[in-house]
């Protein structure tokens, strides 16, 4: 029998400032997640930072009281 095909998840590297708006390609500006993960990010937060994505997440939040 014939061995199992593992999938590779290939990472792509996300830029918390994006680079369109200004962001190197540093260390402390990558990440790497997995392709459906960086794509996901980008259809809910288009080029939002993790500062701004949290921001308005708490925004929405309380908004909808949930947040103390």
């Amino acid at each position: 029998m014939g061995k199992k095909k593992r999938r590779k998840r290939k990472l792509t590297r996300h830029h918390n400032k994006n680079r369109c708006r200004g962001g190197k390609c540093t260390p402390e500006n990558i990440i790497y997640l997995k392709n459906e993960k960086h794509q996901c990010w980008h259809e809910i937060f288009h080029n939002l930072t993790f500062a701004e994505a949290g921001r308005l997440l708490l925004r929405v939040s309380k908004m909808k009281g949930e947040a103390k």
